[in-house]
């Protein structure tokens, strides 16, 4: 490789899948050892791009890629079977698609027997990458046991134990409790001084990465270059056109464009960290207040008694209410998918008991519970089951009218025919939870429901969910979306409930936040620091 030569070259590239263009044209090239936050709108072919990068696409699948790429001067073509997996790794954004192993040291291990690592060394390579992520007490736990985010943290140690040159994290922190999101972009940024290697990223949750990131390469809806340049141009004098597409801000400045556009922000240009925010702010008080919603009595649609189930859950009780929106947030493990699986019946009690509309969720028929009470599972490939996404929403019903109206608003109009299969991570999910909308039961429980989804595809989703005239039941790791639309919210710590109230109260109990791994909402942040900084200048 000349040094003047990219380690990573794209000419005209293109990719197309049962007929279909998913980018096409793109050309950039990517330096050596340089940090590349890779954004675009949901289907945009992010994943796909990434999964070309180390000739994943098209080897896996049947498509098509044109034009040439390159990799430190020579085409992918020139590469050994393999050969290219040790150079360039991928963190997928569903982790459990690349496991093939019973437990989390053999499944490190795995990677480091492909490429011959010598046994004398693999004991020390497995422990060093499980603790870099916070998982090496759990180096025999059996890898199905795992939450969502501790085989999100599995995966990356298994690509880290390689010491690729490349790492690619295709939505890293989806999974991840809000500290672990932290601390993860926090162990990159140290491995990275420490070992430099080129880093790209996919990430809708972008306040963490900013400083860590030196580029921004934005792809547009139809796949072609929307943007390639600096983090201060992408988030500054462009911002306003990936708000237009869709395309999630780092919240500093998203505020500071709302501020702007309320003439409460007197920078020349948008702020980029909160010392630039703060100190353009005007009038922060009324900025930053509050419309506290009014809490009413309402009837209780499912009543949780004293349940416990076997290993994870400890005495919960809780209540749903008619027309509220709840939330259930808690670090990674804490047993929120379990929980939520018995409130829909789907994982056994040891005991106490679950009323649903006043009768024992044990005496109700399948039939009619499924009609009275949705599910959506945290990996949305669990509940298809037809070839095509109209026949997935239109399963067992017989008045399709609203079919048409739903696919509009879940963006998969242009996708009624394909299969489910084919469709992105974020696509899947607005599926897996059209799916649900269109029966209109009276609780929908759903496990993330804005997991991979763009600003436009989730604030669809949370407005649908929202209007709802039933009652809501969300798991979720994103405190923004608890802060705006939760009526209630339950925190969840080893098994137990360790709080019921509302948000607003929540933001104040700052043992329970600390405890449950949670953080702040941004807004509160705000608050806090305006407040801290009050104090300073007063003493």
């Amino acid at each position: 490789m000349s040094p003047f030569e990219p380690q990573i070259k794209a000419n005209g590239l293109g990719f197309s899948y049962e007929d279909s263009n998913i980018f096409t044209g793109l050309t950039f090239s990517i330096e050596k050892n340089q940090s590349v936050l890779l954004l675009g709108p949901s289907g945009s072919g992010k994943s796909t791009l990434a999964y070309c990068l180390n000739k994943l696409y098209p080897e896996a699948v049947d498509g098509e890629l044109k034009g040439s790429l390159t990799f430190e001067g020579q085409t992918l073509d020139d590469f050994k079977p393999g050969e290219l997996n040790q150079k360039i790794g991928i963190v997928f954004q569903d982790p459990e698609s690349q496991f093939c192993m019973l437990t989390v040291e053999e499944e490190v291990a795995f990677g480091l027997e492909n490429f011959h690592v010598p046994r004398s060394q693999m004991e020390a390579k497995i422990n060093t990458a499980l603790e870099m992520v916070g998982l090496l007490a759990e180096k025999r736990t059996t890898i199905h046991t795992m939450s969502g985010g501790q085989k999100q943290k599995l995966a990356l140690a298994c690509v880290l134990a390689l010491q690729p040159e490349v790492i690619i994290l295709d939505e890293p922190t989806a999974n991840l409790d809000p500290l672990s999101s932290t601390e993860l972009v926090e162990t990159i940024a140290r491995l990275n001084k420490e070992h430099p290697f080129t880093l790209i990223v996919i990430e809708h949750k972008l306040n963490d990465w900013i400083e860590l990131i030196d580029r921004c390469l934005v792809l547009d809806s139809s796949g072609g270059i929307l943007f390639d340049g600096s983090p201060e141009q992408c988030f500054g004098e462009f911002a306003p056109y990936l708000q237009k597409e869709g395309i999630w801000l780092p919240k500093v400045v998203e505020v500071g464009m709302t501020a702007k556009s309320a003439g409460l922000f007197k920078g020349e240009r948008l702020p980029l960290c909160n010392d630039e925010l703060l100190s353009g702010l005007e009038n922060t008080a009324a900025f930053f207040k509050k419309e506290i919603k009014t809490i009413t009595k309402k009837d209780s649609i499912l009543e949780v008694n004293s349940i416990s189930a076997r290993g994870y859950l400890k005495n919960i009780n809780l209540r749903i209410q008619q027309g509220e929106l709840t939330a259930l947030v808690g670090a990674n493990g804490s047993g929120k998918t379990t929980l939520s699986k018995c409130l829909a019946g789907l994982y056994p009690l040891t005991q106490g008991e679950i009323h649903f509309k006043g009768l024992p969720l044990s005496k109700w028929r399948e039939k009619d519970l499924f009609q009275a009470l949705g599910y959506v599972f945290q990996n949305p490939e669990h509940q298809f089951i037809t070839d095509s996404v109209y026949e997935e929403i239109t399963f067992g019903m017989e008045d399709k009218s609203r079919v048409t109206a739903l696919l509009e608003k879940m963006g998969l109009e242009k996708h009624a025919g394909a299969h489910p299969f084919s469709l992105s991570q974020g696509q899947k999910r607005r599926l897996s939870v059209a799916t649900m909308l269109v029966h209109e039961q009276d609780l929908l429980i759903l496990d993330e429901p804005t997991f991979g989804q763009d600003a436009n595809t989730a604030y669809e989703i949370m407005r649908v969910l929202d209007e709802k005239n039933g009652a809501v039941f969300m798991i979720t790791h994103d405190m923004e979306l608890v802060d705006q639309y939760a009526d209630t919210v339950h925190v969840l710590d080893k098994g137990e409930i360790i709080f019921t109230g509302t948000p607003e109260s929540l933001w104040e109990k700052h043992e329970v936040v600390n405890r449950a791994r949670l953080k702040l909402p941004f807004r509160k942040q705000l608050q806090n620091e305006i407040v801290r900084r009050e104090i300073h200048v007063a003493t």
